[in-house]
């Protein structure tokens, strides 16, 4: 599929605008807001419709075709109405998802920041991994467990082998302490009850002074808790004296600067709404057009008039009719034939001859004496005239250049309308100028009393401090009355007593292991159980041995089958992703293709690096070269690579790069890159396969 033109009929701020494109590479360059993301908007959204939001969103009037080649034939692809395309949907498209299209094929500058695509599901298994390599990572990981598991990373890790060592160890020294024990029952006996009336006297000659110690430890830790208490206290009754802004005080000033905002907001709307009004009159000054008003309505008052004298003829022909002419004539024709018949003298066949020729002249005369043509003046072209020159006048007063006096008649029109609908809002751009007055001054004199914005702030702090003194008082005075002491009551002198607890302890601890002694000598089956449990662990000791032996063996196994396998066998997209890669960076950068790293990692200068350690520039020329290599597969070079401002985390010599890896890109499949960058222009302009488009 190769695209042949784009035109928009609409769509965001786009009107009837058609771009010719080539096979190759295509740029379009502009400044910012010129049109390119919603140009670019237009040909995903139309090839592939996508119902999540995006800029500009569609309408029910967006209207466009765009017109491509696939498979040898012309077909058409159109964008109709708010979600849907018609026409013949690209087949190397029908089952894309429109998520993926603009993920892959399609990428914005944020949408080229987008890694997860790559690093898990369906496109890392397909095109980023070698056939089954996808796997070898949890393996090798299986396997390291189980190894640590077993054995242990060192001979001091947790590890099965270690736990059973150690027991070992444990039970070997109680069977020997058990066996070596030479004391008699009655010898520990004797010896245990004379401990223990030891104890008793310690503890009787002890336990006043204990009880006296812990009075003494609990008077020691509320002594902070008193004099905190009796800061808070002190400084509570300091802040009672000022005037503090309470929870209605508060509630007022929300409410009056509520009240503020929304009558200078409706103020601002009107008088913004009268401010473009007034911007579209000539030199914006209304005050100067309201003098001019009269005459720019005496000379509307007139506009039907003059349309209607414009609209008649300069001058008409009329027929001025001879009608009495041709009737005296004829009369006086006729009355001379009937004078010949009294004429004495004359034959009869002479006054009958000439009587027929007179007649004859009478009604010749009648019939041959046509009208006269006249012509008639029609229009007043004095008062045209006037009407015209005074409009002229108008013009040039009111601050517009004359023209058309038809023209000029509806400037006037758009004029008068304008102050029209400004005479309109007058009053109630007072109005609100003056609740707004009103609200601000009822809040400046709120304010007052606080002596500004500034004081009010530090009366809110002030009761907020002084509720807070009294929380905290209220949990001081809780904490000590749970201590058993009165927090309006001064702490006890209390002074405390040394108490010699070793020899107390001592001897506890001796009739303890005297009594688990004399407990041993009479039982023996303990020992038998410590016996029976070193054979137990010897066999597990055995089993754990072997199986840790294994791991070791798969784990050397494996790792160098991925040494020696993936040193030499390369992903088709990884190839060509590293390719563009190394164009871009100049050579310094390659893909790592170990799958024992679970990161896309690179090797930047020899040294290995995960998405965390990336820069700004260096992700994005990592993403951008993975991108196109799975563009290209993915698509097999039909769908076109559409890419908005990518470049622009580049610097120049790694721009250059991008420019040769897109013009090398351009050779199997069409490519359209969208950028305001000036020196992306220049470095496509000197590459071949390329044409510049400039929005």
């Amino acid at each position: 599929m190769r695209m042949r033109s784009l035109h928009i009929g609409s769509f965001g701020k786009m009107r009837d605008k058609d771009f010719q494109l080539d096979p190759g590479l295509t740029v379009f360059y502009g400044p910012n807001e010129s049109g390119k993301s919603t140009t670019m908007e237009f040909i995903r959204s139309t090839l592939s419709p996508s119902r999540k939001s995006s800029y500009p969103q569609r309408s029910s009037t967006d209207s466009g075709t765009i017109v491509y080649e696939e498979e040898g034939s012309e077909k058409r692809v159109m964008m109709e109405g708010k979600t849907d395309n018609a026409g013949d949907v690209p087949r190397c498209m029908a089952d894309m998802d429109p998520g993926t299209y603009r993920n892959i094929f399609a990428m914005t500058r944020e949408g080229l920041d987008e890694i997860t695509p790559l690093t898990g599901g369906d496109i890392r298994t397909r095109f980023l991994t070698i056939p089954g390599g996808e796997s070898v990572p949890e393996v090798i990981k299986s396997i390291d467990e189980d190894k640590d598991r077993l054995i242990g990373k060192t001979a001091s890790s947790p590890s099965m082998i270690n736990a059973i060592i150690t027991d070992e160890v444990d039970l070997q020294r109680r069977i020997y302490e058990m066996r070596s024990h030479a004391e008699t029952y009655s010898e520990l006996s004797t010896r245990k009850d004379e401990l223990e009336r030891r104890l008793s006297e310690i503890r009787d000659s002890n336990r006043s002074a204990e009880s006296n110690n812990d009075l003494y430890v609990r008077v020691e830790s509320q002594k902070a808790a008193f004099s905190e208490l009796a800061e808070l206290r002190k400084s509570k009754l300091e802040l009672s004296s000022k005037h503090m802004a309470g929870k209605d005080v508060q509630e007022t000033y929300r409410r009056l600067s509520s009240e503020k905002s929304e009558a200078e907001a409706a103020y601002k709307a009107v008088n913004e709404g009268r401010r473009m009004q007034a911007s579209s009159l000539p030199g914006g000054d209304e005050s100067k057009l309201l003098g001019y008003r009269p005459r720019i309505q005496s000379i509307l008052d007139r506009q039907s008039r003059y349309q209607s004298e414009i609209a008649k003829p300069q001058s008409r022909t009329v027929q001025n009719s001879n009608g009495k002419v041709r009737i005296g004539v004829a009369a006086i024709l006729f009355a001379m034939a009937a004078a010949v018949w009294i004429v004495p003298g004359l034959d009869t066949m002479v006054k009958a001859g000439v009587s027929a020729v007179l007649a004859v002249g009478a009604v010749s005369a009648f019939l041959l004496i046509k009208d006269k043509q006249v012509y008639e003046d029609n229009r007043d072209e004095n008062w045209i005239h006037s009407f015209e020159s005074e409009l002229h006048s108008v013009m040039k007063d009111v601050g517009v250049a004359p023209g058309d006096p038809l023209s000029d008649l509806r400037r006037l029109s758009e004029i008068n309308n304008t102050l029209t609908n400004l005479d309109s809002t007058r009053n109630s751009s007072t109005e609100l100028r003056m609740s707004f007055m009103g609200a601000d001054n009822r809040l400046m004199g709120f304010l007052a009393q606080y002596g500004g914005p500034e004081g009010y702030q530090q009366a809110v702090r002030d009761y907020e401090t002084f509720t807070g003194y009294g929380a905290k008082i209220e949990a001081l005075e809780g904490s000590i009355r749970k201590s058993g002491f009165d927090p309006d009551e001064p702490l006890p002198m209390v002074e405390r007593i040394d108490i010699d607890a070793i020899e107390q302890d001592a001897i506890s601890n001796e009739i303890g292991r005297l009594t688990e002694e004399m407990k041993t000598v009479l039982d023996t089956k303990e020992l038998d159980s410590l016996i029976d449990r070193t054979y137990s662990l010897s066999a597990q000791k055995n089993k754990v041995l072997t199986e840790g032996a294994k791991a070791i063996l798969e784990s050397a196994i494996i790792q160098k089958a991925c040494s020696d396998i993936y040193e030499t066998v390369h992903p088709d997209v990884i190839s060509t992703a590293d390719r563009y890669l190394s164009m871009m960076t100049l050579g310094t950068c390659h893909f790592d293709l170990d799958p024992r790293n679970t990161d896309l990692t690179v090797i930047s200068k020899g040294e290995p690096k995960n998405p965390k350690q990336w820069s700004t520039g260096l992700r994005a020329q990592i993403l951008l070269s993975i991108k196109l290599a799975l563009a290209k597969e993915m698509g097999s070079g039909e769908i076109p690579v559409i890419l908005d401002d990518v470049l622009l985390p580049f610097d120049k010599d790694r721009k250059n790069g991008a420019c040769q890896a897109l013009s090398m890109l351009s050779n199997e499949m069409q490519v359209l890159l969208f950028t305001c960058d000036e020196d992306v222009e220049e470095m496509c302009k000197g590459l071949a396969n390329v044409s510049i488009i400039t929005i």
